[in-house]
């Protein structure tokens, strides 16, 4: 009998300890995968490569642009999306928390142009305006993939 109930017991610990790792995400978020930044900048950089279809100079040059372009576009959401997830996870939100995001995510569009004129610029140096256009189609093209995608 008493064999019985050790088992019993150290087969209720185990398996509630294996049920408790099944449980955890390991990080993940939505969907059950991780976000992999560097996946995601490869795929991309490729895509935009072969559909934009760059020359090896205008690579060497205008991808690193682009990707410092992103960073910075990444850098500029942080604030918003932190106040966002605040948001989320509380029941009882106030006006003043609802208006303090819409005028973050306000003020984040109009820096996020501000950036994406000065980069315009910066892009106009090294790609042709047909290129410009195939770009910011291949831009689009890529986002809508990827994210339906996952």
């Amino acid at each position: 009998m008493k064999k019985i109930n050790v088992f019993l017991i150290v087969t209720s610990v185990l398996f509630s300890f294996s049920m408790q790792l099944l449980a955890q995400d390991g990080g993940r978020s939505r969907g059950g995968r991780k976000f992999d930044r560097e996946d995601f900048f490869s795929k991309r950089n490729a895509f935009i490569e072969a559909a934009v279809e760059l020359t090896a100079e205008e690579v060497a040059v205008f991808i690193p642009m682009d990707n410092d372009l992103m960073q910075k576009k990444f850098e500029l959401g942080r604030e918003c999306n932190r106040i966002e997830r605040e948001l989320r996870d509380k029941k009882d939100k106030t006006d003043d928390e609802c208006n303090r995001l819409l005028k973050c995510r306000e003020e984040l569009k109009e820096k996020r142009s501000q950036l994406d004129r000065e980069y315009q610029e910066k892009f106009k140096k090294v790609l042709s305006a047909e290129k410009m256009l195939k770009y910011e189609r291949a831009d689009r093209d890529f986002y809508e993939s990827y994210f339906r995608d996952r």
